[in-house]
Order: C-alpha cells, then sequence, then structure tokens
C-alpha cells in the first residue's frame, strides 16, 4: 500500500524524524527509507536497539509515528499514477484483489476510504495481526488464504526490498514498482520491475504463468 498505492513514504520518513527528533534522537530519512517495508512498531524497535531510550515506550512511539501519517494522509494523500488502471485492468479480468501492508489495519482502511478503493479490494489484511512481519511472508498467505487462492497463483506488487522479499518467501509472483530512482541490483529479486504502474499491461502479467 505505502508508496505503491499512495504516495506515503514520505510521510513515513518525515514521521519517524519527527517523532524521534522530539527525543533528542537523530536519524535520516535515509536510515528510514531502509527500513520502509517492516512494520511501524518494527521498526520503532530498531530506533530503540540503536537509542536505547527508557521512556517513552514503544508503542507510545508508534502510535505518534502512526497518528502523524494518519494525519498527513488526511490532509495530502493522492492515489499514485496508474493506481486507478491497474484496478480497472484487474477488475475487467476477474481477478480478485487485496491489500496486504505492514501498515495498522486502522491506517489501511484511511487509505482505502480516501483513494474510493473500499469497493475494490475484497481482503484487506494487515501484519500487524500477524505473528511476523515483511520480509516473513506472512501476511502475504494469509491474504491468499482469505482470497481462497494458491500462492503460486497470487501477484505482488511492492515497492520495498523488505516486501519483495516477503513475496518471494511466500512462492508468490512480484511486479516491483520502486520509488525513483533505485538501486537495480537491490530489487533483482522481483519478477519484473517497473518505473511506474501506468507501464502494466495485460501481456505482461500473463508473462509471469507462461504455462497456462
Amino acid at each position: 500500500m505505502d508508496g505503491l498505492l499512495i504516495d506515503s513514504e514520505p510521510f513515513w520518513r518525515r514521521s519517524h524524524v519527527e517523532v524521534l527528533g522530539k527525543y533528542g534522537f537523530v536519524i535520516t530519512e535515509e536510515d528510514a527509507r531502509l527500513a520502509a517495508g517492516k512494520r511501524t512498531r518494527d521498526q520503532v524497535e530498531l530506533w530503540h536497539e540503536r537509542f536505547g531510550w527508557q521512556d517513552p515506550s514503544i508503542d507510545d512511539v508508534t502510535k505518534q509515528v502512526v497518528d502523524n501519517v494518519i494525519n498527513l494522509i488526511h490532509v495530502n494523500g493522492k492515489a499514485l499514477p496508474g493506481v486507478d488502471e491497474v484496478v480497472n485492468l484487474m477488475t475487467e479480468h476477474d481477478i480478485p484483489m487485496a491489500v496486504a501492508s505492514s501498515s495498522s489495519q486502522e491506517l489501511i482502511e484511511v487509505v482505502v476510504e480516501r483513494l474510493d478503493l473500499t469497493n475494490n479490494m475484497k481482503v484487506i489484511v494487515s501484519a500487524e495481526n500477524e505473528k511476523r512481519g515483511k520480509p516473513f511472508p506472512d501476511v502475504f498467505l494469509t491474504a491468499a488464504s482469505k482470497l481462497d487462492a494458491n500462492p503460486e497463483n497470487c501477484l505482488v506488487f511492492e515497492d520495498s526490498i523488505n516486501g519483495i522479499k516477503a513475496a518471494k518467501s511466500a512462492g508468490m509472483k512480484c511486479i516491483a514498482v520502486p520509488e525513483q530512482p533505485y538501486e537495480q541490483k537491490s530489487f533483482s529479486e522481483a519478477d519484473i520491475v517497473l518505473q511506474s504502474l501506468f507501464n502494466l499491461e495485460w501481456r505482461i502479467v500473463r508473462s509471469l504463468w507462461p504455462e497456462n
């Protein structure tokens, strides 16, 4: 979802930097970028391991980060280029769709409503309800189960390295649409890399299952 359906990755980076900065801890937006795709609490745990603060709690910091992002999405959130076209393409070919995100259930629902995708998404799954977050495959496997689909027949769209690792660990196909510019080697695990969702065509999707 983040960075794929909605241009929220800058909001996340800004929020992590600002919240930690309130307590005197300095991280860069590049630090936040490298942690992208992980659950917010898992990211905050990384910062806690680095700085070792006593107060506030990890949960409190996580909530502050998420609340900041929700506020930014309400004001400035918008679909990334090509989202409507991809949703229409999948709908045209009767492909059921799900959002499987590292973000909280609350935030996913805010984004799906903001982008008017409620009626398009058959399933919404948050990794906060999983034992493990990305790069582990749990959230994608849960989504596949709820869609009543075999993982090998699922296609994941991702923008983060951790998300790609999760998709491939789940045994799924993965099309990466990384934020530009990107390091090509870092996204080599993806089956296909596109510069934008605008570049997706049905023939590209079908090429992932040449035997069918």
